[in-house]
């Protein structure tokens, strides 16, 4: 019997909505590389048969698949940065300016390790 999914962090956490907006990204450009291919093949068609209206309306398609792949990549970079604008505005400072004036190359030295 299936259970029920209850996941330990939030659905809407910084980590898997970063997560979620990179397979959008990969899967758009996926479609583009695909929609590219058919766009070649229908090309080659109408190369060898001028007239063949048919491949012609199959490679415009294929052209307007491709450029809609696109802007839903832009889109979607588009929201994740409007999303991290108003995550920064909303969350306080984690470190005052007079804080950050005490850092130096050391500080950052022991954080990595």
């Amino acid at each position: 019997m299936a259970t029920t999914y209850h996941p330990r962090k939030p659905y809407f956490s910084p980590n898997r909505i970063q997560l979620v907006g990179k397979e959008i990204i990969r899967d758009c450009a996926e479609d583009r590389v695909r929609a590219l291919e058919a766009f070649d093949y229908y090309k080659g068609m109408v190369d060898a048969n001028p007239e063949d209206d048919k491949s012609k309306s199959e490679m415009i398609k294929a052209l307007e698949l491709s450029m809609e792949a696109n802007n839903r990549k832009i889109k979607m970079l588009d929201t994740m940065v409007k999303l991290a604008i108003h995550r920064d505005k909303t969350q306080p400072a984690k470190a005052t300016e007079k804080e950050l004036d005490k850092l130096s190359f050391e500080d950052f030295n022991q954080v990595k390790k």
